[in-house]
């Protein structure tokens, strides 16, 4: 191949298979044996698959992403419940298999922390949302009787809260006082209903458990209600305020679907919404991260604007066979899990190396908002039980590659690299999922990992096949391969 000539893009990805159990298959392999037309799941029409040689046009887990667009047609369902219970009845058990704390990979808060906030300000919220709404509009005045009894029930509080914020903008004087408390009675009323809906034990949940999996929901919600009504223990609430650098897990909603096109990464549902058109499209990954309480997206927020996404999983490192490229008395490490950065991709406002878009004040502090976001991920590690950080260097931004490239580096095999459950879980969801629907069941499944693709890093690959440098942000760079002292880097 010329120095110029573009190597072919074909990583190999993980997957599981309900016939042949773990798969470790190159792209390539994995379409033509298991791949399908996005026309038979209806993800476009069959003309414009017969526009394109139809063997090249094949793709991964469309039937998973079928039934995952189905399961959230309605905007307002999340699949967050569905993953939390499947996997507390899974089998395996990290903690005692890896010494891995999962519970702070699926929440931000801590489920204890938001318990003692609701039993706290129990009496105050169950005030609230058991206001009669319409009785509290009609004795403030604010609103012709007339105008209330022309509102639809459920459009009630909507309508109302528009209606009061015009006078708010537009008010003054004792007026204007009145109609900023009602607005603030009926946010109330709104965030406890909420706050009610998810903390009670009516979700199908066993007793208890609903907050332990809803935790971040109910936080966002009491947020929310301290905006207009202050609540105890507050600050030990973690949320999006629009104040400062802030932290979310993505929801696992339709918008969870939309991410890649907001960071126009390589994820997005189509790829005319990448900024790098050159780049493999792999939507079809979505989803199975959605089913996987494993795999978490971290969204970042400056002054409540989203500015970045950074993919977050622990891997395992497994002994060293034959490659032939480690050497005695080297302090290689196997046999331990890490907490990889997979990816951090920005949105189009991030990126300064496109003036058209950059924002300007998001710019300027990039770096802070950078480091910050790896205090978030030690913090992270911390709660995890986890001690070792690496991170891709391989990112839709260039300012991100060029900080990655100040950190120490260290070298791995990627067939050294394994997904801690190898797929087995999410598969063994999906396919409950599908039967469920009356889909019939799941033959297999496929996750990209960035981690394991050895073609977004290609100058390595004719030096040691395999062979991959990561970011160290964390740990010894003597356990993983010493590179230095193999291939003279």
């Amino acid at each position: 191949m010329s120095e110029n000539q573009k190597p072919e893009y074909n990583p190999v990805i993980t997957g599981f298979s309900g016939n042949e159990g773990p798969l470790n298959i190159s792209l390539t392999d994995a379409k033509k044996k298991f791949g399908q037309l996005p026309s038979k799941y209806g993800f476009v029409s069959a003309k414009k698959d017969g526009n394109k040689n139809r063997s090249d046009n094949k793709s991964l887990n469309l039937k998973t992403g079928r039934l995952i667009r189905d399961l959230l047609s309605d905007k307002k369902k999340n699949l967050k419940k569905k993953v939390y219970q499947f996997f507390q009845e899974w089998h395996r058990d990290l903690k005692s298999e890896f010494k891995v704390d999962i519970i702070p990979f699926f929440n931000i808060n801590d489920p204890a922390i938001v318990k003692t906030i609701l039993n706290e300000d129990q009496e105050c919220l169950n005030y609230f949302s058991g206001l009669d709404i319409k009785r509290v509009l009609s004795g403030s005045g604010l609103i012709r009787k007339d105008v209330l009894n022309s509102i639809r029930p459920h459009l009630l509080l909507e309508k109302t809260s528009e209606i009061l914020t015009k006078k708010i903008r537009n008010g003054s004087g004792k007026q204007l006082q009145a109609a900023k408390k009602v607005l603030d009675t009926l946010n109330c009323y709104s965030m406890s209903t909420q706050i009610k809906q998810f903390s009670d034990d009516t979700l199908s949940l066993p007793k208890g458990e609903a907050i332990n999996c809803f935790a971040d929901e109910i936080s966002h919600y009491l947020l929310k209600f301290n905006a207009s009504h202050p609540l105890s223990a507050i600050h030990c609430v973690a949320g999006i305020t629009g104040k400062g650098i802030e932290f979310e897990y993505a929801t696992r909603d339709y918008s969870y679907l939309e991410l890649g096109k907001i960071t126009g990464d390589c994820t997005a549902d189509k790829r005319n919404f990448q900024s790098d058109r050159n780049i493999e499209n792999i939507f079809w990954t979505v989803f199975s991260w959605i089913l996987d309480k494993n795999y978490q997206i971290v969204k970042v927020f400056f002054e409540g604007e989203f500015v970045m996404k950074v993919h977050l999983l622990p891997l395992y490192v497994t002994g060293p066979n034959s490659y032939g490229i480690y050497q005695t008395g080297s302090s290689l490490k196997s046999d331990y899990t890490f907490l990889a950065i997979d990816a951090v991709e920005t949105t189009f406002a991030f990126r300064d190396h496109q003036a058209s878009s950059a924002k300007s004040h998001l710019i300027k502090h990039k770096d802070q908002i950078f480091f910050k976001t790896i205090e978030f991920i030690e913090k992270l590690a911390d709660d995890m039980n986890i001690e070792n950080i690496y991170a891709e260097k391989f990112s839709n931004t260039p300012w991100i590659r060029d900080i990655y490239g100040t950190y120490p580096e260290i070298f791995f095999h990627v067939d050294h690299l394994e997904k801690i459950d190898q797929l087995e879980d999410v598969f063994s969801l999906a396919d409950e999922i599908s039967t469920s629907m009356g889909y019939g069941g799941l033959e297999e499944i496929f996750m990209e990992l960035q981690m394991k693709n050895t073609c977004l890093s290609p100058g390595y690959i004719n030096k040691a096949p395999g062979v991959k440098s990561f970011a160290l942000v964390r740990g010894d760079a003597g356990h993983g391969i010493p590179m230095k002292r193999i291939i003279g880097i």
